[in-house]
């Protein structure tokens, strides 16, 4: 028997209009992603992705989406997430931050893709105490980081 292989998007949902969508769940961004899968490549796509796509991690507030595909539907997958443009009513852009073959490779680069979010905001930020307060975020997560084991 062959193993079934998967890869995994890690994805940055960016709202169009800056309002975070509260009542996104997993299946309705399963479905529009399946949608476009069917949009894009018809019921072969479909029969294709049917089943074996899974959401494996939602943050809704952060737009975080951590995405399961076959690895050898990935590069479909990468185009049919690029022509989404509304998920669960809302207009928005999907930013595929990292495609890995584990889901620990896409803990590490959403771990460092936040830190060096965190780090441009306290540059961009002009108030004292909030880039204080930035910083020793800053300081707690790198310190977390170091006593890890990666």
């Amino acid at each position: 028997m062959v193993r079934v292989k998967y890869r995994y998007f890690l994805i940055s949902l960016n709202y169009t209009e800056s309002e975070v969508d509260t009542n996104l769940t997993e299946d309705k961004f399963v479905r529009t992603v399946v949608n476009s899968i069917e949009e894009n490549y018809g019921e072969f796509g479909l029969g294709y992705v049917l089943g074996q796509i899974k959401v494996k991690y939602l943050a809704v507030l952060t737009g975080t989406v951590l995405l399961r595909v076959p690895a050898d539907f990935e590069k479909q997958s990468r185009v049919a997430l690029a022509t989404i443009v509304i998920v669960a009513g809302k207009r928005c852009v999907l930013n595929v931050i990292h495609v890995g073959g584990t889901i620990r490779s896409c803990q590490k680069k959403l771990v460092s893709y936040n830190v060096n979010k965190l780090h441009r905001k306290m540059l961009n930020t002009c108030d004292i105490k909030e880039k204080h307060y930035i910083s020793q975020r800053l300081e707690d997560i790198i310190r977390d980081i170091n006593n890890l084991c990666f």
